[in-house]
């Protein structure tokens, strides 16, 4: 139910999460004056092959490692089904909870963004939600917005840390440390994640 707060969805595959996440969303909390931020993982990514997909359970305990000393942090699992989830249901959900587009704040990276008319029912994620995007260098050009959205452009901890260079990184037995959190960095190590696999 809607607690009159403001709060940050924040979806993907977080395999794995790594610092330019939680750096996104720290940086949205004090950039919005966000209540919250959930981080919502997809079991079913549409646009990614599930068999190149870490288990989900593991990339939910990820999560739940790197995101254990914010207060302000929680993982909502709105999106665990064994079919494809898309961003749109999500906000459909929560604007059924009574949050209104002022209260509620879709967290993507300025590279997401521009993509965005590719996702499905994309109109809806701008109808719904206050869309809060971080620059990414090199995706400066976001391309043609609709007409009335709200869209708040962020470059305070603009990064270029990503989950797939991560990977590549573990899969050359090269290091991760301060790419991922501590927790994160052996719990990759213990589980043997990533070893071989490329991207």
């Amino acid at each position: 139910m809607n607690n009159g707060g403001k709060i940050g969805l924040f979806g993907g595959s977080f395999d794995p999460i790594h610092t330019g996440h939680l750096i996104l969303a720290e940086a949205a909390l004090d950039f919005i004056g966000l209540d919250r931020v959930l981080f919502i993982p997809n079991a079913a990514p549409p646009h990614k092959r599930s068999s190149r997909l870490t288990a989900f359970d593991l990339r939910r305990r990820m999560i739940e490692l790197a995101i254990e000393d914010n207060e302000s942090f929680e993982i909502s699992l709105l999106e665990n089904r064994p079919r494809a989830s898309f961003s749109y249901e999500s906000i459909e959900i929560f604007r059924r909870r009574g949050y209104r587009r002022e209260q509620l704040h879709f967290l993507v990276g300025s590279d997401s963004l521009r993509d965005i008319y590719s996702w499905k029912n994309p109109e809806i994620i701008f109808s719904h939600a206050t869309i809060v995007s971080m620059h990414r260098p090199g995706y400066e050009d976001i391309g043609n917005l609709p007409a009335g959205a709200a869209v708040i452009m962020m470059d305070r901890g603009s990064n270029t840390i990503s989950s797939s260079e991560i990977r590549k990184l573990v899969s050359a037995g090269l290091s991760i440390r301060y790419l991922v959190p501590r927790a994160v960095e052996s719990f990759i190590r213990e589980n043997s994640l990533y070893r071989e696999r490329d991207g």
